[in-house]
């Protein structure tokens, strides 16, 4: 779709190759090529003198200058300040040119950093988004009210795993649910995740469980955390009716996260001197359960971090046929297992972040694992079965197609946050073709479990994109590049909204927990929209317009939903919300206040929802007994999930003041997103 958009801008963007040798920097002049004479052994030898002093010279000018250069960076050690670090000591206001896009907010040592590839960093590319959100906060009194109305229930309400303790085996074991219900979400976890980070070997584990309820006492710890782990993980992905809230997170949130808290607390007290292969795996599962449950994401990469050194000081990077102690073939493919999984968690992390991955590519060999069935090896075995064919699918699929791209993300991801380095439109292109064609190259399997692992192969690809034309849309010097990037962004944006859709058609909500790309797309289709004159240009501005609010609508339904499973989340959606209602008033200006009652209703929904459904009635009487402004009416607008017409109309609302403090607020109306200033108040993003 984008070749004539590719050869159009190569046309306007075409630079010479430099063709010149390692030395001719270094030469003030060229080295005359004289052919050597065929007379008498004189002459040749004064042929040879003369060329002998010439080398010499070259070459000795080259020292010089190369030594010069070493004295000249030993003078330098320092890093050289960027743009944006130049403007704060000079304290200047002046524009930045647009190298990057940054989210470091806080002050003293309470700050937050999130850098170019974090899903919000568009916010500050969008013209006036933050002054619409402003505007609402100032307007609509009820969104810092109803904050204070929940952060009364959940001063009332234990939270699950807010108090570290001693766990021991047996207390793992007395968490254990009915076995109906474990095997349930079991099957739940194998049928959404088992697809795609495959860290288990499916006979082993059969074999373990049906033993762990023919005996429970007996049970191997290692093993019982293993399952805890899954039954989180799994736990937010069933569909509940109705769903019940303990303050604001969902029962079945809670209970994921009393078994995440549980696991990690029984691993604090192991040790890591025999470990084994559950160790690893345990220590995966503790934090993949962690992200698709919305527990402690803000340390998501840093945790992620830590895990990939915990395997490379074990040396699982490394290729398991180089130990030389007898280890058998199963081990050895789970080795690879581990490791491939870690590498992709990482990735995902720090990218979401908008941080550089961990250099591990200079030290690993580890291959990827292979294509096999896992009833075709067991503990026995000495070699591994020939692997299945391509199209064929199999648990380890996912991560033997990701494996093909991992070096490509990796790098584009260290490219990408990189706050000293710039891509022209030649990189972007060579980029977009080689992300084009990995995904070109995804096999097509069959079965919902093989579309799962498919969708997010391509949704991981596809997130390159958005960040790559996004920063290229900027900074584009030509018409045709500026369209390239505009289609790339509408197209990418479109499929992974409608990728998600799909699955979720199909009852699996795998994803759409899991991934942050669906504001990343809002966002993205949002900068795009703002970019171009609809009016002048209605031929792209049609097309804009129609994706546009497809895509919005799309991701404020997914996110609602999200926050909905969670109980939390709910910045993420008044993100997207704003972006569409800010969207919505630049093409029609004149309807900006309903556009904007629109946000802020879609927004308190979730939330009196939230609270009209607390499992315990007691607790949300007791914060309904607590003075504040038309409490009366806010029990009254609970009742229907919706909020009452009182509080939509901003002359009957009482002031701000004392209901929400600064950083809250400032959290919730984007001011000071992207801007490189540390007097700024702000907690950080959630």
């Amino acid at each position: 779709m984008y070749r004539s958009y590719i050869d159009d801008a190569t046309d306007n963007s075409t630079t010479g190759t430099d063709r010149r040798g390692p030395l001719d920097g270094h030469i003030s002049r060229p080295i005359q090529q004289v052919a050597a004479p065929a007379g008498d052994t004189l002459a040749r030898l004064e042929y040879q003198d003369r060329r002998i002093k010439q080398l010499e010279a070259a070459l000795a000018n080259t020292g010089h200058t190369q030594t010069s250069d070493v004295v000249q960076r030993m003078k330098i050690s320092k890093l050289p300040l960027t743009p944006e670090s130049i403007m704060a000591s000079d304290h200047t206001q002046a524009a930045v040119t647009d190298r990057e896009t940054m989210l470091l907010r806080g002050k003293s040592f309470k700050t937050q950093f999130h850098g170019s590839t974090h899903p919000t960093s568009l916010i500050a590319h969008i013209p006036d988004l933050n002054a619409f959100t402003r505007e609402a906060f100032e307007k609509y009194p009820a969104l810092a009210r109803i904050r204070h109305d929940m952060h009364a229930l959940e001063d009332r309400v234990d939270y699950a795993g807010s108090k570290s303790q001693t766990v021991t085996g047996t207390d793992l074991k007395a968490l254990l649910p009915p076995r109906a219900e474990v095997d349930y979400l079991v099957q739940l976890y194998f049928d959404n995740y088992g697809s795609i980070y495959h860290v288990l070997h499916l006979p082993t584990f059969r074999t373990q469980y049906d033993a762990l309820w023919l005996d429970p006492t007996e049970a191997e710890a290692h093993f019982v955390a293993i399952v805890l782990l899954i039954l989180a993980s799994a736990q937010c992905l069933a569909t509940e009716t109705p769903w019940l809230y303990s303050a604001n997170s969902s029962i079945a949130r809670e209970k994921a996260v009393t078994y995440i808290q549980a696991c990690d607390d029984w691993l604090q007290t192991q040790s890591q001197k025999h470990v084994t292969v559950a160790d690893f795996q345990i220590r995966f599962l503790l934090i993949f359960a962690r992200q698709v449950s919305a527990r402690k994401y803000k340390r998501t990469w840093t945790d992620t971090g830590t895990l990939l050194r915990f395997c490379m000081a074990a040396g699982l990077h490394r290729n398991p046929d180089l130990l030389r102690k007898k280890t058998s073939a199963l081990d050895k493919e789970l080795r690879r297992r581990i490791w491939a999984a870690v590498v992709e968690l990482e990735l995902q992390a720090s990218f979401d972040r908008g941080m550089i991955a961990a250099p591990w590519p200079v030290q690993t060999d580890c291959p990827p694992p292979s294509h096999i069935r896992d009833e075709a090896i067991d503990q026995d075995a000495e070699q591994l079965p020939p692997p299945v064919r391509p199209g064929e699918t199999t648990h380890s699929s996912y991560l033997c197609a990701a494996s093909e791209s991992t070096m490509l993300r990796h790098g584009l991801n260290t490219t990408l946050n990189n706050i000293r380095q710039t891509l022209g439109f030649n990189d972007v292109k060579r980029f977009t073709e080689e992300i084009d064609s990995q995904i070109q190259a995804i096999p097509e399997w069959s079965g919902l479990n093989a579309e799962i692992a498919a969708a997010f192969l391509a949704l991981n690809l596809r997130q390159y994109l958005l960040v790559l034309h996004d920063r290229q849309l900027r900074q584009a010097e030509t018409t045709a590049e500026r369209s390239f990037s505009r289609m790339m962004i509408i197209d990418n944006a479109t499929r992974i909204v409608d990728t998600h859709r799909a699955l979720i058609a199909k009852g699996s909500y795998a994803l759409e927990l899991l991934c942050q790309d669906q504001l990343r797309a809002a966002l993205s289709i949002c900068h795009v929209s703002v970019t171009v004159n609809l009016r002048a240009d209605s031929a792209i501005g049609q097309i804009i317009e129609h994706h546009a609010s497809r895509v919005m609508t799309e991701a404020v339904q997914m996110l609602t939903d999200k926050v909905i499973r969670f109980g939390r989340e709910q910045r993420q959606l008044w993100i997207a919300l704003a972006t569409h209602g800010f969207w919505k008033s630049n093409i029609d200006p004149t309807q900006r206040a309903v556009y904007m009652q629109e946000a802020v209703d879609k927004i308190t929904q979730p939330y009196y929802k939230i609270m009209a459904c607390q499992e315990d009635a007691s607790v949300m009487a007791g914060a309904s007994a607590e003075k504040g402004p038309n409490r009366e009416d806010m029990l009254n607008g609970i009742q229907e999930y919706l909020p009452p017409v009182s509080q939509s109309r901003p002359e009957e609302m009482a002031p701000l003041d004392g209901l929400l403090d600064l950083d809250e607020i400032e959290a919730w109306t984007l001011e000071h997103w992207g801007q490189f200033d540390l007097q700024t108040f702000g907690e950080p993003f959630q």
